[in-house]
Formats: structure tokens, C-alpha cells, sequence
């Protein structure tokens, strides 16, 4: 791919040099025969910070730690043991009844039951907290609308922190090129995308460009006993390399939200999917409103090593199918079943407002 005038966007950032030491890891990846070219000024360390461990030794239980290293259990077997029950796919009552065998009974546990299990998992330092919230509608529903979700900054922030991610992170746009004559561009990383680099040169000088991935998906939990679902949103950093953020392994992905289903009583059983979506749009600018701020004027964040970093958080991509995207995007998909005559009985002020709550992912998207 030749580059174009239009690609080569100021002299003064063009001619930006890389440092040596993330322009040597950065090769010693691709291979030999490239040449990296970062964006100057950006990802600028402005203090000393806390890193992940300073932040786990914060807790109110940190001072038992000293003496006891896997506290709240007894020993390392002790926290085996329960870490290994806590991530097996065994219900509570499984677990119950694991722990009642004779040969387990004798074990020096520091639990009995699953619910000392669970008493002593929340002891452990907590990740992003939950939180919950009635959401109002104009429609009366079967049962209240409640909206379980966590502060997206927090995610973002406990992923920029996280210690696993360090050497597979990226801090600065940068421009990746096939040979010395920086003639071919080649793309590789979201970090290496001409839009990042855009976004970037949109920032305040020094600042860190945090990339915001979302995902949802309406899931079927189950279809013979009440044809249970949920509607998770999902959250993720565009900096983590995606070789690592697309394993599941690596929880990458961070459940951000349970976005509510609801059963609208309204009369007209075309416009339950209309309000449906309406819903959604709802939720969906309470969840990502912190996003929206820090996207305007930044947040200050410590990055794995325990640099501050100023971090602008705009969003870097949505993954949905096509009927989601669609009801994203407010407009008519070929499958539903709304018509323009339920939009129009409606009426033109619903209109007016699902056209204002689909600037919700552009003020992400714009800085």
C-alpha cells in the first residue's frame, strides 16, 4: 500500500523518532526489515503512581497478609483447594456436598461449607464493584427494570494496571513500515491504525490514547425451563495486543454490565421491540457516561509499573451482530418486525429522542 499525502499528516510529527529500547521490542517481534515510526509526545509519565500490588496491599486485610501470605485460607494447599472449587463448573450445592465427604471432612480446611467458601472469597481484595439501578421508563413494565453494571473507568483502569498485560501493551500510536524507504505501511495492531494516530494528534501533548472495546450479545441461558437470557456488555482495551486480548484465557474481556430485559405491557405488541431498543439506548448512556468524560478531559491512570499517565478513553470499536447493530445504529433492520407505522403511531418526539440517544457512541467515538 503506497501512502498518500493525506497519510502523512505534519513534517514535524513525520519525522518523530522511536525510543530504543520500544522500537527494539517492538522489531525483535515483527522481524527484520521494518522500521517503526511512533507519535511524538504522547504517553508521557507525569508521576510515580500505584502499581497492582500496592493497590492489593490497600485492602483492610492486608496487614494478616504478612504473616500469612494466602490469607484469608491457611496454607497454599488450603488455597488450592478453593481456588480450584471457585472456578470448577460445580453449583453450590455440588460443592455442599463435596465438602461433606468423610475424607474431605478431615482435610485441615479453613472452610466447611460453600458458604464459609464464599465468606472467605470476599475477603480477598475486590476487583471493580457492582452496582445497580432502577431504570424509569414512560411504559409501565411486568417488573421493575433494575440495571446491574460497574463503573467502566474501573475496568479500564484495573485492565491499564494489570501486571499480565505489561510486555503485551501498547502506549503510543505508531506507524509500521516494510522497509527502510518507509515507502509499504503495513498494519498490525490497532495501535498501528491510522485512526489511532488521528485520535491521538486530536489529544492535549502527552497524553496516553486508551482505546475502548465493547461487545454484547443477547444469550440464551435456557431454552426448556422458561427460556431464560441475559444481555451482557462486555469491555475491553484496544492497547492490549490482540493476540493476547482475543484469548479467553487471558480475560481480557471484562463484564461490564447486565443489560435488563424487560416485558413492556404496552398494548401495541409491534412497539415492545421499538421500546426494547429504547431500553437499551437508555442503559447503555449510563453505563459508558464515565467513558464519555474521561474521553473529554482524560483521567489520570498508573499503568502496570506504577506510572501516572494522563488516559483519554474514546472508543476504539463495538462488536455485535447485524440485528444489534442495527438497533444501535436506530435504524430498521431487515428481520424486525417494527414498521414505519408503529414509529410513526409512536409519535415524532420518540423519534427525536432515539435519534439523540444514538449520539451516545459518537461522543465516545469523537474527542
Amino acid at each position: 500500500m503506497n501512502l498518500s499525502d493525506e497519510d502523512e499528516l505534519d513534517n514535524e510529527q513525520a519525522n518523530s523518532q522511536p525510543s530504543a529500547t520500544a522500537s527494539t521490542a517492538l522489531l525483535a517481534s515483527l522481524g527484520l526489515g521494518h522500521q517503526v515510526q511512533f507519535f511524538h509526545s504522547a504517553g508521557k509519565v507525569y508521576d510515580v503512581g500505584q502499581t497492582f500490588l500496592d493497590r492489593f496491599g490497600m485492602d483492610t486485610y492486608s496487614f494478616f497478609r504478612r504473616s500469612n501470605l494466602y490469607y484469608p485460607f491457611a496454607s497454599h494447599d488450603d488455597w488450592q483447594v478453593a481456588n480450584y472449587l471457585l472456578q470448577s463448573d460445580l453449583s453450590m450445592a455440588k460443592i455442599n456436598e463435596y465438602l461433606k465427604l468423610n475424607l474431605i471432612r478431615t482435610l485441615p480446611l479453613s472452610f466447611q461449607t460453600v458458604k464459609g467458601l464464599q465468606d472467605c472469597a470476599e475477603l480477598l481484595p475486590p476487583g471493580p464493584r457492582w452496582n445497580y439501578r432502577i431504570v424509569p421508563t414512560s411504559h409501565p413494565t411486568k417488573n421493575p427494570i433494575i440495571l446491574y453494571y460497574c463503573d467502566a473507568l474501573d475496568c479500564i483502569e484495573s485492565l491499564f494496571n494489570h501486571p499480565y498485560y505489561a510486555p503485551h501493551m501498547d502506549y503510543t500510536p505508531f506507524r509500521l513500515f516494510t522497509m527502510a524507504e518507509r515507502i509499504v505501511r503495513e498494519y498490525t495492531e490497532w495501535m498501528s491504525a491510522e485512526v489511532a494516530w488521528w485520535m491521538q494528534s486530536k489529544l492535549p501533548e502527552g497524553a496516553t490514547l486508551c482505546g475502548v472495546i465493547l461487545s454484547s450479545d443477547k444469550t440464551h441461558i435456557t431454552n426448556m425451563c422458561g427460556g431464560k437470557a441475559a444481555h451482557p456488555l462486555l469491555i475491553s482495551l484496544a492497547n492490549i495486543r490482540m493476540a493476547v486480548r482475543n484469548k479467553a484465557s487471558s480475560h481480557a474481556f471484562l463484564l461490564l454490565a447486565l443489560m435488563p430485559i424487560s416485558q413492556f405491557l404496552h398494548p401495541n405488541k409491534r412497539m415492545c421491540s421499538v421500546l426494547d431498543a429504547r431500553l437499551f439506548h437508555q442503559c447503555l448512556d449510563i453505563v459508558v457516561e464515565p467513558l464519555k468524560t474521561a474521553a473529554r478531559i482524560g483521567r489520570m491512570m498508573s499503568d502496570p509499573v506504577g506510572n501516572l499517565q494522563h488516559c483519554f478513553t474514546p472508543l476504539a470499536a463495538y462488536i455485535v451482530d447485524t440485528p444489534e447493530a442495527c438497533m444501535l445504529a436506530c435504524v430498521r433492520g431487515k428481520t424486525s418486525p417494527v414498521t414505519m407505522a408503529s414509529y410513526k403511531e409512536f409519535g415524532d418526539a420518540f423519534c427525536h429522542e432515539q435519534r439523540t440517544r444514538a449520539t451516545t457512541l459518537a461522543q465516545l467515538a469523537h474527542i
